[in-house]
């Protein structure tokens, strides 16, 4: 597999957050963003991802990992504390995502239902491992997802009954 030489990339997030992202092309790559602790937050993690995922061609699908990024940080503004980070980490093999917040109480799954708790289920389902560090007074729940290539062989194709 060639691997750009390529030391560090500039993602351009257009709602602004200066010198808050840092992208390393180096093997593996990294991407870092330091996130608002307000609503902006989860719109400009889900760009960052975006721009990253295409910076880095991840040949997986690029909108699961889109959900995941969106779910984690939800998750963090919304039990956790202080202003989230998101860390991602591609190693072509496995893709790492982890959000990271100043609260010490660790995730656990609630009952889903109307008023939520669907979000570290979805997580579950989509990613091959996941988990929660605690770390430094606060967490990091990681997870990591194994590129799934869109297949375009007929027996793929959806079953019409």
């Amino acid at each position: 597999m060639h691997h750009a030489h390529l030391t560090s990339l500039r993602l351009v997030i257009t709602a602004g957050l200066p010198n808050s992202a840092i992208v390393d092309n180096r093997f593996p790559a990294r991407a870092e963003l330091s996130l608002p602790d307000d609503s902006r937050g989860v719109a400009l993690a889900r760009e960052f991802a975006r721009k990253a995922l295409v910076a880095w061609s991840y040949p997986g699908w690029h909108d699961d990992v889109v959900l995941i990024v969106s779910e984690l940080v939800s998750n963090a503004l919304r039990h956790g504390r202080g202003a989230p980070v998101l860390r991602l980490a591609n190693t072509g093999a496995r893709l790492r995502v982890e959000v990271a917040d100043q609260s010490p109480v660790l995730p656990t799954l609630r009952p889903a239902g109307a008023t939520g708790g669907w979000g570290l289920r979805l997580v579950g389902r989509l990613a091959a491992d996941w988990g929660v560090v605690p770390e430094d007074g606060g967490k990091t729940v990681w997870c990591e997802l194994v590129p799934r290539l869109a297949s375009t062989t007929a027996e793929d194709e959806p079953v019409v009954v």
